[in-house]
């Protein structure tokens, strides 16, 4: 009997032994498994930080991009604009530069003519006096 109970104690010791090693085991897992967890966490935070920051970007680019084009629609309504009325002056000071030839050729016609010759030689017999010398 006496070595039955010195083969059970010696089991009970190598199975509270064994115990021993697999808790030590479990906490060395459990404390692994902690830090992993932890590390995910961290880096879960970082990239949702990255990720609610790049939307908040990605929002404030949406909007300039809005504003950039209505700024785009108003100075092409602008060019439209200001393309007809540049063709309106255009036109006008055609209308005016025509107007002007028309004067120039009636007024040489009028200086080239018999009557206004006559009418000079009359006026000024003697040829155009300088009035500085008065």
């Amino acid at each position: 009997m006496a070595e039955s109970t010195d083969e059970r104690d010696q089991l009970i010791a190598d199975l509270l032994e064994e115990a021993h090693g697999l808790r030590m085991k479990l906490e060395d897992f459990s404390q692994y498994t902690e830090a992993k967890v932890a590390e995910f966490v961290q880096a879960r935070k970082t990239l949702t930080d990255e990720r609610d920051q790049a939307v908040q970007q990605k929002s404030l680019a949406v909007n300039d991009l809005d504003v950039l084009r209505r700024r785009q629609d108003e100075l092409h309504l602008q060019l439209v604009e200001m393309n007809k009325k540049m063709r309106e002056l255009e036109a006008q000071v055609e209308q005016l530069t025509r107007q002007r030839d028309r004067a120039r050729e009636r007024v040489r016609a009028l200086e080239s003519s018999w009557a206004y010759r006559l009418y000079s030689r009359v006026r000024h017999p003697f040829g155009r006096r300088n009035t500085t010398e008065l």
